[in-house]
């Protein structure tokens, strides 16, 4: 949510925020104008649409709004990474609509890389990486191109250093982490379309490039903002795979990202006594 047009602050993507069911309706028309590209490019395609906001257990799209010719999968607790469950290697190609950059950018709207609260950095074999990496390394695996990104021109610079193929639809210029200039919704839907339209195109054409540069198994290091909670370092020293390697970092290696992912996610909230299930 965090990318989706006309969006700068926290505010607008909590729901204490004045404006944040009129946001739910900008999110939902920003996924209805990459959906209504992918279907423009070829109407016989599928369009699975993920929700990845992590605000009210993942149902943040107006359901109701939604094109109807799409699925949704919606919710917490869904199978593998929560984030990329309806992810497989049938799948065509990947759009990542509303996506912000990775865990200290300057600027970059909103940027973080899982949990802001809790993240300073998060690396990837030694390198910083983001959720919108995160997703282009696990297609990877499964064969599967990532063919557009929209947000700010962080995230889109972010994503283009390993998918150079993919449409960069920039639809806010980042001044800080809560101020950008941005295109209004109504035109960057527009921007969202076409770049939609040219990636599901390219992809039917057999025109996009799968990333498969980062090498597995892959050694993954969370640099935490606040020392290590004690619950979450009393679960941590039960769990062999995670290193603890000092009070405010935590490395473990992963033999694929959704188990990467999802070990990330572990240390945002396996603080609670005993909770050694990720």
């Amino acid at each position: 949510m965090e990318g989706i047009s006309g969006l700068v602050r926290w505010a607008d993507v909590v729901t204490a925020g004045m404006d944040f069911q009129r946001n739910r309706r900008l999110m939902t028309l920003d996924a209805n104008a990459a959906i209504r590209g992918a279907f423009d490019a070829d109407p016989d395609v599928s369009v699975v649409v993920e929700e990845n906001h992590g605000v009210e257990d993942l149902c943040d799209l107006l359901i109701d709004e939604i094109d109807p010719r799409c699925t949704v999968v919606r919710g917490a607790g869904r199978p593998g990474a929560t984030t990329m469950s309806a992810l497989d290697a049938n799948t065509g190609v990947v759009l990542l609509v509303g996506h912000h950059a990775r865990a200290g950018s300057r600027p970059g709207i909103m940027a973080h890389t899982i949990s802001y609260e809790k993240f300073r950095r998060v690396l990837v074999n030694g390198a910083d990486c983001g959720e919108p990496e995160i997703f282009t390394i696990r297609a990877g695996e499964l064969g599967v191109p990532v063919g557009m990104l929209s947000g700010d021109q962080v995230a889109a610079e972010q994503l283009l250093e390993r998918a150079p193929w993919a449409e960069a639809v920039v639809v806010k210029t980042a001044l800080s982490n809560v101020a950008a200039e941005v295109i209004p919704p109504e035109r960057a839907r527009d921007l969202i379309y076409e770049g939609a339209n040219r990636a599901v195109a390219q992809a039917i054409g057999g025109k996009l490039s799968v990333y498969r540069d980062e090498a597995a198994p892959y050694e993954i290091e969370v640099q935490m903002r606040d020392p290590i909670p004690d619950g979450l370092q009393c679960n941590l020293e039960r769990l062999d795979e995670f290193g603890i390697v000092d009070d405010r970092t935590v490395r473990t290696l992963a033999a694929d990202m959704d188990l990467g992912f999802r070990r990330i996610a572990y240390l945002g909230f396996g603080d609670r006594p005993g909770l050694t299930r990720y």
